[in-house]
């Protein structure tokens, strides 16, 4: 999560440096920018602001905690604002085309631009460095599509204005109003899986399942569900089977030692609840369970 706050501090720098370029330039292009990184900078803040709700612990009105707090202020900022940013960009690039009027452009805009640039460059290298520690964490690859369309839009703006064309300028605004919708439809799906309850990726559930049937006292898996609560932590509920004379205290006991092997296993899973019931499914259930595995995602 530190490429979240980095992300919010360099874009903040950003957003300076693209403002004092938009105003010592008359470039639709680089407005487009400078709205662009504007809506960055909020949806950033508004992630910093949903981690720190996100870090309070559990309660018995939460008993979750508020791990996926973050994934709510990203859906507002990349559905909303992405949107509204959109249609002003959208609008001003087509304008631009049709009026043609004049790109003027100074040494100051295209030197603050450029310098926007190569901040772009470092706080997308940091977010790429971040993903890569925690690929299936959706606030982490947010950031990092972020961070691209930054990049991609800081480099269309400064080329519209180096090279002072309109019909260049107009076609540049577009381009920044094209990444900004669609980073905002990507990002928006991306938290909207996690809010509506998606599953752990594939390799912590099969993971899991490997773990159960490698004891000699399960019989089958009959089922597997899996929650994503927040960052690195998730739910697994596994419907098992154990021979008909197995006692309760061994139950207990099979539960105990599953649940500590899941954890130590996958320290991802803090959460972890197995059900137990006689051989009545056809055998070998678990090869469809692990047949449905596959088709998770990452």
């Amino acid at each position: 999560m530190r490429a979240v706050h980095a992300s919010f501090t360099l874009n903040l720098a950003s957003l300076i440096l693209k403002l004092t370029s938009t105003l010592n330039a008359v470039s639709v292009a680089v407005s487009a920018e400078f709205l662009h990184s504007l809506g960055d900078t909020v949806g950033s803040g508004l992630l910093v602001l949903g981690l720190s709700v996100s870090k309070k612990g559990p309660s018995t009105r939460y008993p979750f905690g508020l791990g996926r707090a973050i994934y709510v202020f990203g859906l507002i900022a990349s559905a909303i604002l992405g949107g509204f940013l959109f249609a002003i960009t959208s609008t001003s690039g087509i304008q631009q085309l049709l009026m043609l009027e004049e790109v003027s452009s100074s040494t100051l805009s295209i030197a603050s631009l450029t310098t926007a640039l190569i901040l772009d460059l470092v706080v997308f290298s940091w977010s790429l460095i971040e993903f890569r520690r925690a690929p299936g964490d959706p606030a982490s690859r947010g950031t990092l599509v972020e961070n691209l369309a930054d990049t991609v839009g800081g480099l269309a703006a400064l080329i519209s204005l180096v090279i002072g064309d309109p019909r260049i300028d107009g076609v540049g605004a577009l381009i920044v109003s094209g990444i900004l919708l669609s980073s905002s439809v990507l990002l928006s799906y991306r938290y909207f899986e996690v809010l509506v309850g998606k599953s752990a990726p594939k390799n912590i559930v099969g993971r899991a399942v490997k773990i159960v049937l490698s004891d000699p006292r399960i019989v089958d898996v009959n089922d597997v569900k899996s929650l994503f609560i927040g960052p690195d932590e998730y739910l697994i509920v596994l419907q098992v089977e154990v021979p008909e004379a197995t006692s309760v205290e061994e139950i207990d006991s099979v539960r105990k030692e599953l649940s500590e092997r899941i954890r130590e296993g996958l320290p991802e899973v803090k959460h972890v609840i197995i059900e137990f019931q006689k051989p009545t499914s056809p055998p070998m259930s678990f090869k469809k369970v692990l047949k449905e595995i596959i088709t998770l995602g990452d």
